[in-house]
């Protein structure tokens, strides 16, 4: 099996679930649609650079634009590390996007509430 593959076979479902999060926190309300499509764009672009891998070694490689080795077993691992790194990273900052507008909420009715009580 190539290495190329492996690392997109590793990936693949990260990517997909981050594109499915991003529709569901869309749906949900949760997220706004310039948001949405900005982490489709970026999932997409990520996807696509590691579809096309092995192609654009290969064409850098046949024109004399590098003389780096082939992707490693390593390379693959540290790959797939970063783009985990990445996803974990997205859901981290949407999770603290939501608990940020759940305290603001929350701030705005607790000041109502005291603002009638007196």
């Amino acid at each position: 099996m190539s290495r190329y593959l492996l690392l997109f076979i590793l990936n693949l479902p990260l990517i997909i679930a981050a594109m499915l999060s991003a529709l569901v926190e869309y749906k949900m309300g949760k997220l706004s649609r310039k948001s949405f499509v900005r982490q489709i764009v970026i999932w997409g672009i990520i996807c696509a650079g590691l579809a096309l891998a092995q192609p654009i070694y290969k064409f850098l490689y046949s024109n004399g634009l590098t003389q780096t080795e082939p992707l490693s077993l390593f390379d693959v691992i540290q790959i797939t590390g970063i783009i985990t790194v990445l996803f974990m990273a997205n859901r981290s900052r949407i999770k603290l996007e939501g608990l940020e507008r759940r305290l603001q909420d929350l701030h705005q009715e607790l000041s109502i509430r005291l603002s009638n009580d007196k």
